[in-house]
């Protein structure tokens, strides 16, 4: 083995003593199982200069409460701030004044209001559109006319901007991303020599994924020590003529000496210090919504030596069910040493290198006896 294997093992084995030492492994996890991102920048700029050029998805973003408060705050605040305006428009035309309670010819700015509460009924049903008759704008306050005007325009832009952000919300790919589920383990096994590691993917809607494209890095220290790199990981899809449709697909990864595992043996595989995170990227056929979905798994989801059941289809009259349970379930490979995929492919290669020297040699014997034979 090579000084440079020997450092990196090094290094994710001094790692490894933090997450020893700490209760909780969960809390170094960078993606979470179900793709959220534990990472948090600091020292960023102001957050008004993140937030007002981007006003619309950021509050998409939002949790569905606060979404439902700033709905209801636009809306209240609307109808208070117009009523206040109507009220003082009123109030400037005298219309509060007993005097003119007597006066039957008097004619206010707005029929049958008489003090603030109504004044804010009248607010809501203008904006609102409800209009139930008892209460409207007269000829007598142009003032007034021209704020039913300036309300009926800015409730249509209020009511259109939440319209939008609630569909933006529950069409949001973020929800479609959790109908794509990844297993919970990724298993290591070895095939015609060969090391993989293998993941498997199920997604839940009858709705396709069009155009599926699955990518991975690795997380772990640098060689040098000197921090954590990232190494790009490459999956491909173990059956290349199969679709991701109802049955699970599995993707592998060969670990060749591109791979960052080609020096790792089982207890590395099992106690070292790294992450896979693993991305899915697709366009759902039905919404022709872009969807990714993403997972990870760290050392203590690794199984070694065992690769992925195959989800099996019973008829059931003119339907197939699958059974789920078998989606979790793994079964053990052939064996497989504890080595390292570097070190098995050196024992194949010897292996392979002394059966041809014993072959060559088998030849020459055999062509040396025919000619003294001769």
């Amino acid at each position: 083995m090579d000084s440079t294997s020997r450092s990196r093992k090094r290094s994710v084995r001094d790692f490894f003593t933090i997450f020893e030492s700490s209760d909780n492994q969960e809390e170094y996890r960078i993606v979470q199982k179900n793709g959220d991102a534990t990472v948090k920048l600091i020292n960023q700029p102001s957050s008004k200069k993140l937030f007002y050029p981007n006003v619309f998805i950021s509050i998409v973003e939002l949790d569905s409460f606060w979404i439902c408060l700033i709905f209801l705050s636009c809306f209240l605040m609307s109808w208070f701030s117009f009523a206040l305006l109507y009220f003082v428009a009123s109030e400037a035309h005298g219309d509060f004044q007993s005097s003119t309670d007597s006066d039957p010819a008097y004619s206010p700015c707005i029929q049958d209001v008489g003090d603030f509460v109504e004044m804010f009924q009248f607010s809501m049903e203008t904006q609102t559109t409800i209009g139930y008759g008892t209460r409207y704008v007269t000829d007598e306050c142009p003032v007034s006319i021209i704020l039913v005007i300036i309300q009926s325009i800015i409730g249509a832009l209020i009511l259109s901007a939440m319209t939008g952000v609630v569909l933006f919300k529950f069409q949001s790919p973020k929800k479609r991303a959790h109908t794509v589920l990844f297993s919970k383990v990724a298993c290591v096994y070895e095939e015609d020599g060969k090391y993989y590691i293998e993941i498997q993917i199920l997604n839940m809607q009858r709705s396709q994924l069009i155009d599926t494209v699955v990518k991975a890095l690795c997380i772990m220290n640098r060689e040098d020590g000197s921090g954590k790199c990232r190494l790009d990981m490459e999956f491909s899809p173990y059956h290349e003529n199969s679709r991701l449709i109802f049955r699970p697909k599995v993707y592998r990864h060969l670990v060749d000496k591109n791979s960052p595992f080609w020096d790792f043996d089982r207890r590395d595989f099992e106690k070292g210090a790294y992450e896979i995170v693993v991305t899915i990227d697709g366009v759902d056929e039905f919404t022709d919504n872009f969807v990714q979905g993403r997972t990870s798994f760290l050392p203590s989801e690794i199984e070694w030596g065992r690769h992925f059941k195959q989800m099996t289809a019973t008829k059931t009259g003119r339907t197939f069910k699958l059974n789920f349970n078998d989606f979790t379930r793994t079964n053990r490979s052939s064996d497989m040493t504890d080595d390292s995929a570097s070190a098995a492919n050196s024992r194949r290669t010897s292996s392979e290198f002394g059966s041809t020297t014993m072959l060559q040699s088998e030849t020459t014997f055999i062509i040396g006896s025919s000619s003294v034979c001769d």
